[in-house]
Formats: C-alpha cells, sequence, structure tokens
C-alpha cells in the first residue's frame, strides 16, 4: 500500500497547496511534483483499464512525451 508512487502522489498535493511561494526553486519543485502527479496517475489508469500490451506500450511511451513536454513548456513560462 505504501509504495513510491503512493508517497510521490502525497507529496505532491502537499507542496502544491502549502508551498506556493514566490522562490523559484519551490515554483520547479512543485512543478516538477505536479508533472510525476500527473505521470503516475495516467500509469495506474492506463494499467488497471488496458490489458492489450501493444496498446498498453504505445500509450506508456506516449504518456512518457507528454510529461517530457508539459514540463518542458513549464520551465520555458518560467525562464
Amino acid at each position: 500500500m505504501f509504495d513510491i508512487t503512493w508517497i510521490f502522489t502525497r507529496l505532491s498535493g502537499i507542496f502544491l497547496f502549502s508551498g506556493i511561494l514566490l522562490d523559484v526553486e519551490i515554483i520547479i519543485l512543485i512543478s516538477s511534483l505536479v508533472s510525476l502527479h500527473m505521470n503516475f496517475g495516467l500509469r495506474a489508469i492506463l494499467n488497471d483499464y488496458i490489458h492489450s500490451n501493444k496498446i498498453k506500450v504505445a500509450l506508456l511511451f506516449l504518456i512518457r512525451v507528454a510529461g517530457i513536454e508539459i514540463s518542458r513548456y513549464i520551465f520555458e513560462i518560467l525562464l
């Protein structure tokens, strides 16, 4: 029950609501935890509801690419 996904999901929620300050480091930490939260959530949904391995591998690749692109856009906004 208490695996690394559960811990990262809870930490992202805690930092998202309690850590919105004007420091750049906190904003970068929050954005990275939000992208991790999104990534873990989509992977959990995918593993629960998709049973074909070929489709699952393709969608996992698309989730990874989407996570990279979203983090890149967040960092472009900050810089």
